[in-house]
């Protein structure tokens, strides 16, 4: 995996939703929603926006429980003016079980040759998606499939999603043929339109019938209706030149060419445990030259409320450092997410055998304040962050394709907490 940045997206500053600072109004943004009405939008293949489906509530557009496109009474909900090149920002939240997506790169009332889904009439796009999803709801789903995906085609790597209710932020940006998919600041899916890898994982998709998919064009945006509740605002758009915004973004993720599989160890895409039968604590033997278990009497360790709080009791008469590791294991590629504060020596995978082969992040920012860290071995990279820093990796043997368990380093007198421990896991 290369390296990610967390960038600060344009929408976090503005004051209140469905407004616009004066230095995005100076840097060419528009709103395409301003929090009171549909104008400027319809229903796709209407002039209008169909009775009973998309309202306005508490600023936000909001689809409600229903049927879905192409029985329901809604349908998919589509800008009347068309964009090139351009930088969509957007925020969304979503019910349980929900599905939506924002849609662009297709062409509306394009005739097509196959069916894209059961009961298919025609009445909805055919292009690129960007999955907005209850990711934990559909677990079951290929992990091209969820949240923040170029639908059915890209794999997000390093997101970071918030919970069912919150909102979580969006951004598309097709720059000449250049396309990015951003999740709460972080790159997470990018393609090139018409390159060879592209077509290739098209020509494998259900997108294979459509010969327009993956083709630059001016094109609308379309929320998606899938029957499901969503809700959408902050809905902001920039046009670019060709290039513009590759020149001002730095670079980071670059996702893989097609889904990681599942394995039997991990969820592809979910939450580790927060519960303490799940974690366990090993301290270095020297006798046997490895870790082993080792007695909870040196660890005081609990969890609250999702929250894990671990110490290392040991004194200056037996000063060993203690490993407190998630017994999920990891075999493959796999990216770990998780909020810690207070003292922590290290992050870690080690190996499954207690051997001395590791990959180590040593010395992480310490103090009280919340802070992210992630750890991923993908396609044959390895890197570590913490918020929006990369931090300096060790590695002891040869770790790849390494079995391998995701551990907290802790010294004697150190105290760390942890939540929010989210993975993704490969082949």
């Amino acid at each position: 995996m290369s390296a990610a940045v967390f960038f600060l997206a344009s929408s976090s500053s503005a004051a209140e939703p469905n407004t616009l600072t004066p230095q995005e109004q100076a840097a060419g943004w528009r709103l395409l929603f301003d929090g009171r009405s549909t104008k400027n939008w319809h229903t796709y293949g209407k002039t209008h926006v169909a009775n009973g489906s998309w309202s306005i509530k508490d600023g936000c557009l909001v689809l409600p429980q229903g049927n879905g496109r192409p029985n329901g009474h809604g349908g998919d909900l589509v800008t009347d003016a068309k964009f090139t090149n351009f930088e969509f920002e957007f925020e969304w939240r979503v019910g349980a079980a929900a599905n939506s997506g924002v849609e662009y790169l297709f062409t509306e009332g394009e005739k097509r040759a196959a069916n894209f889904y059961p009961g298919d009439t025609g009445d909805s796009p055919v292009g690129f998606e960007y999955q907005v999803l209850d990711d934990t709801a559909h677990g079951g789903n290929a992990a091209n499939r969820l949240s923040a995906a170029i639908y059915s085609l890209i794999t997000p790597v390093g997101k970071m999603l918030r919970p069912v209710g919150e909102f979580n932020q969006g951004r598309i940006v097709v720059d000449g043929n250049h396309v990015e998919h951003w999740l709460n600041g972080r790159k997470v899916a990018e393609c090139e339109l018409g390159s060879p890898a592209l077509q290739q994982i098209i020509a494998t998709s259900k997108y294979k019938y459509y010969n327009g998919v993956g083709v630059k064009r001016p094109t609308a945006i379309a929320l998606q209706d899938h029957g499901t509740e969503v809700a959408y605002r902050n809905l902001k758009l920039r046009e670019l030149s060709p290039d513009a915004s590759r020149a001002a973004t730095p670079a980071a993720v670059v996702a893989p060419a097609a889904a990681p599989a599942k394995t039997t160890q991990a969820t592809a895409s979910g939450s580790l445990a927060m519960q303490a039968s799940d974690w366990r604590v090993w301290c270095w033997s020297k006798a046997d030259n490895r870790w082993i278990e080792h007695p909870l009497d040196k660890m005081t360790a609990k969890i609250e409320n999702g929250v894990l709080t671990a110490r290392n009791t040991t004194n200056d008469n037996w000063q060993r450092a203690i490993l407190l590791y998630h017994q999920s294991r990891f075999e493959g590629d796999f990216i770990v997410s998780a909020e810690y504060r207070g003292q922590l020596e290290s992050f870690d995978l080690q190996a499954a055998d207690g051997g001395s082969r590791r990959l180590t992040c040593a010395k992480p920012p310490q103090g009280a304040e919340w802070r992210t860290l992630m750890l991923s071995r993908w396609q044959g990279k390895q890197s570590s962050w913490v918020g929006d820093g990369e931090l300096p990796l060790q590695s002891s043997g040869n770790i790849n394709g390494m079995s391998g368990y995701f551990c907290f380093k802790l010294r004697p007198g150190e105290q760390v907490e942890v939540r929010k421990v989210q993975v993704q896991v490969g082949k």
